[in-house]
């Protein structure tokens, strides 16, 4: 009981800090408490209420995760000085990033990826079911290079985080997506884009950077997956081409005491843009 008190004290603190009225708060503090005491969907493709949205999700452990991670944590959290800003989410999963942003700013512009075939479906239904607007979906991956590509998931968990065109991200079965240029996404001011990409986020950023396009994007935060192919450190190549571009940065990173050499590890780039 001692450890149940303590746990909702934590998230009731957590949820006052955030950049959100009394009222979002007090439904986020609901909404937590009530994804926490559910039991695990026997279905896999079930629904559930969440502030003002329904949302279809393919796992319950992954959804709540989701919402704990999006919702709670200020992961994707930017202020905009307009209340439509432009916002690109690379690696949209099943849309609740877009909810977040639509909560965050409901006449937002969104342009959505997400090359998974069960995933899209997922992210096509919440965008309709909520009736969301000046949203663009695209069940496509982000690649350097335009035209078709090996992409690897998991038939037993469809819905996993860790889909990725890069094999050693997801050594499991693989399927043919199409794969696009971002850059040919980008011809006007961006005021935010997140990309969660499972590995392909070097490519792409350096493929913003050859067509000159990382000019027009003000703020960016990026999941940077280190060691995906142990022995390949390329976190200086990444910001090196933020700093060119004139973006500070902060870096945050879970580092584990037992976190041996070569090791996979996720690092959080928060990039702006410099006056």
């Amino acid at each position: 009981m001692i450890n149940i008190l303590y746990k909702l004290l934590r998230k009731i603190n957590q949820i006052k800090s955030l950049e959100f009225g009394d009222e979002l708060k007090r439904q986020l503090l609901y909404t937590w408490f009530k994804v926490s005491i559910l039991k695990k969907h026997d279905s896999k493709n079930s629904m559930v209420n969440i502030l003002d949205y329904k949302v279809k999700f393919l796992d319950y452990t992954l959804f709540r995760y989701l919402f704990n991670e999006i919702f709670l944590s200020k992961e994707y959290y930017f202020k905009s000085t307009k209340d439509n800003p432009v916002i690109i989410d690379c690696g949209s999963n099943i849309g609740i990033s877009v909810l977040y942003f639509k909560t965050l700013y409901p006449n937002a512009s969104i342009i959505a990826f997400e090359p998974g075939e069960e995933t899209y479906t997922c992210l096509q239904e919440n965008i309709k079911i909520n009736k969301l607007h000046s949203i663009e979906a695209h069940k496509v991956a982000l690649s350097n290079v335009e035209g078709t590509m090996d992409f690897y998931y998991d038939e037993d968990d469809v819905g996993s985080l860790m889909m990725s065109s890069v094999e050693e991200r997801m050594p499991k079965q693989k399927r043919t997506v199409s794969a696009v240029l971002l850059s040919s996404y980008i011809n006007s001011e961006i005021d935010f884009l997140k990309m969660d990409i499972e590995g392909a986020e070097m490519d792409v950023i350096e493929e913003l950077d050859t067509k000159n396009k990382l000019v027009f994007i003000k703020r960016m935060v990026i999941e940077y997956h280190h060691h995906i192919n142990s022995g390949i450190d390329n976190l200086s190549k990444m910001l090196k081409i933020l700093e060119n571009n004139n973006f500070g940065y902060h870096i945050e990173a879970h580092l584990d005491s037992n976190l041996g050499v070569e090791q996979f590890q996720d690092i959080i780039i928060y990039a702006y843009k410099k006056n």
